[in-house]
């Protein structure tokens, strides 16, 4: 968990330049913190994704928030830190090199040597590699294993692969780190948002 600090002496200096009310204030509050979850969103994607090497798209869909109303003064963002399935990345197909037509499965421009395709456990294909194989690397699986992922399966093609550990990339240490590296500049952010909410709460609305 982290906490963003924000400068009181700032806003109080905001709102004393621009003689807002308690009502004003808490109106540029409420508004600057809704739109600080959607930019406190772009900026974690932007820079993780970086950092991962994958599209934005992959790690969409793992931000979520409390709705925020007028008389609140916190907003708390809650980031999925799942590892992110390979399907999410790019084109998934397998590859082959001299000697050895199937080498494993390529995603994007990640190689997964040793690995396969199938639908094991559920109806969707994903890459798996057998636990036992010599190019497992828990970097590579960090998925952890479930009780039924010692089962058999249907496919006779499978029946000597067993277990097996589906391949993923994990997000978390990056996640992590890029919000705990960021926490000034959005602190600097919501301040900016905040003064420019605070002047359209007091000199437009407040004349209407």
């Amino acid at each position: 968990m982290a906490d963003i600090k924000v400068s009181q002496s700032g806003i109080d200096e905001t709102i004393a330049l621009l003689s807002s009310t308690p009502r004003q204030v808490m109106r540029a509050r409420a508004s600057a913190l809704r739109k600080m979850r959607k930019r406190i969103e772009t900026r974690v994607k932007r820079e993780a994704a970086k950092a991962l090497r994958m599209p934005q798209k992959a790690i969409s869909g793992r931000f979520f928030s409390d709705p925020v109303r007028t008389g609140d003064s916190v907003l708390k963002v809650w980031i999925g830190t799942d590892p992110v399935s390979p399907f999410r990345l790019g084109a998934v197909g397998v590859y082959g090199e001299p000697g050895r037509p199937f080498s494993g499965v390529m995603v994007g421009k990640r190689k997964y040597t040793g690995a396969f395709l199938a639908s094991i456990y559920t109806g969707r294909q994903k890459v798996w590699i057998r636990l036992r194989s010599k190019f497992f690397s828990p970097e590579l699986y960090p998925t952890k294993r479930r009780p039924g992922d010692r089962g058999l399966s249907d496919d006779p093609r499978l029946k000597h692969r067993f277990p097996v550990i589906r391949a993923a990339v994990p997000v978390d240490a990056v996640l992590e780190k890029v919000v705990e590296r960021d926490l000034d500049a959005i602190s600097q952010d919501f301040q900016k948002v905040f003064s420019q909410d605070l002047n359209y709460f007091t000199n437009v609305m407040g004349k209407q």
